[in-house]
C-alpha cells in the first residue's frame, strides 16, 4: 500500500488490552474513543473494539480488545502520538499491552517517542526479539 510520500508498508494488526486493573472495561473503551476519533488516523487505519466470548450463562461478552489495523507507515508514528497523549490524559491508567504477531509489549509511558519505540520494536519482532529498556515484554 503507497500514498503520496512513497512510504510503504504491509498491513500491520496491532491489539490493545488490559489484562487487569480495568474495571468493567471502562478504560478500553476509553483508549477505543480516542483513537477512532484521532484525525491523524483516520485514512491510515481501521479501529475496532471487539468482544470476548461470553462467559457460560452470561447474556453477553465483555469488550476485551481494541484492535486497529494500520496501512500506512506513517500510521505507526500517529499511533504512537495518539497513545501517549491518552496515556497522558489518563494517569492512573493501568499498563497497556500491544500485541502483534505474537509479540506483546507493554506500554507503561507516556512519552511519544517512547511509545513509538515500543511499537516499532513490537512490529519489527516478526524479524527479531527487541526490547525497550525494561518497558516491553516478549510473550
Amino acid at each position: 500500500m503507497s500514498e503520496r510520500g512513497g512510504a510503504r508498508m504491509e498491513q500491520v494488526e496491532i491489539s490493545f488490552r488490559f489484562d487487569e486493573g480495568d474495571d468493567e472495561g471502562e478504560a478500553l473503551r476509553s483508549l477505543y474513543r480516542h483513537l477512532y476519533r484521532d484525525d491523524s488516523l483516520e485514512r491510515m487505519s481501521t479501529v475496532e473494539l471487539r468482544e470476548a466470548p461470553p462467559l457460560e450463562g452470561a447474556m453477553g461478552g465483555v469488550w476485551d480488545t481494541v484492535n486497529i489495523v494500520l496501512t500506512h507507515a506513517t500510521a505507526l508514528s500517529g499511533l504512537a502520538v495518539s497513545v501517549a497523549a491518552w496515556r497522558q490524559s489518563r494517569p492512573s491508567t493501568p499498563p497497556l499491552n500491544a500485541q502483534s504477531n505474537r509479540t506483546t509489549v507493554t506500554v507503561q509511558i507516556d512519552d511519544p517517542e517512547a511509545v513509538r519505540r515500543l511499537l516499532e520494536a513490537l512490529n519489527s519482532a516478526g524479524n527479531t526479539n527487541s526490547g525497550d529498556s525494561g518497558d516491553s515484554s516478549e510473550g
